[in-house]
């Protein structure tokens, strides 16, 4: 018999690795719904425990899966901007320095890679899910302003000053998108679930 598990927070997937020997003894066949996450920033360190779970475990099995595998994508590219793209901006924005035309390239390749991202996230969600999607709308937007800051420095249209006030609504752009929750797929898809909550209180 196949034993249902609907994720709904990072915590639950820890809930569920805690318990992962005793609910493999007691169902041999597991599947794993990832219904949703609070958060982007979160789904880099959720993939990296849920993939060797699913992985190593002959017979547990979890659609959503490879959506998890591209928004950690996503997470990895927006925390690099976060942790030191954009701080390098802010160091050498004045005099634009080497340090900030070098970041300035990354930064624009940066927009490139997450806006591919994006798109593939919105096609794995399908037609209707992608109607509700906010991470994508809001990938796109970060995309579109980080090629926008970097070419206009880097052809010499905007100077340091101009450069400074854009890293600073960078910053607020890139949290706003690290912090936007993730829905992976249709939470009634799956009536029945083991409720999770509980053993996540316990960690």
């Amino acid at each position: 018999m196949t034993k249902l598990y609907k994720i709904r927070s990072h915590a639950h997937i820890r809930a569920l690795l805690a318990r992962a020997d005793e609910l493999g003894r007691s169902h041999k066949f597991m599947l794993v719904n990832l219904v949703s996450l609070e958060s982007v920033r979160m789904a880099r360190e959720s993939y990296a425990l849920l993939c060797p779970l699913i992985m190593e475990a002959m017979f547990w099995s979890c659609g959503e899966l490879d959506s998890l595998s591209v928004v950690a994508g996503l997470s990895l590219e927006i925390q690099k901007l976060e942790q030191d793209l954009l701080p390098q901006l802010m160091v050498h924005e004045a005099k634009l320095e080497r340090g900030a035309l070098e970041a300035l390239v990354l930064m624009k390749n940066s927009a490139i890679t997450l806006l591919h991202l994006s798109k593939c996230f919105k096609e794995a969600l399908g037609v209707l899910l992608a109607k509700e999607d906010l991470v994508s709308d809001r990938v796109e937007q970060l995309s579109i302003m980080l090629k926008d800051t970097a070419v206009n420095v880097l052809e010499g249209k905007c100077n340091g000053v101009w450069l400074q006030g854009r890293v600073l609504w960078l910053v607020q752009l890139v949290n706003h998108v690290l912090e936007t929750p993730v829905r992976f797929c249709d939470p009634d898809e799956f009536p029945d679930e083991l409720d999770l909550s509980a053993c996540s209180r316990l960690l």
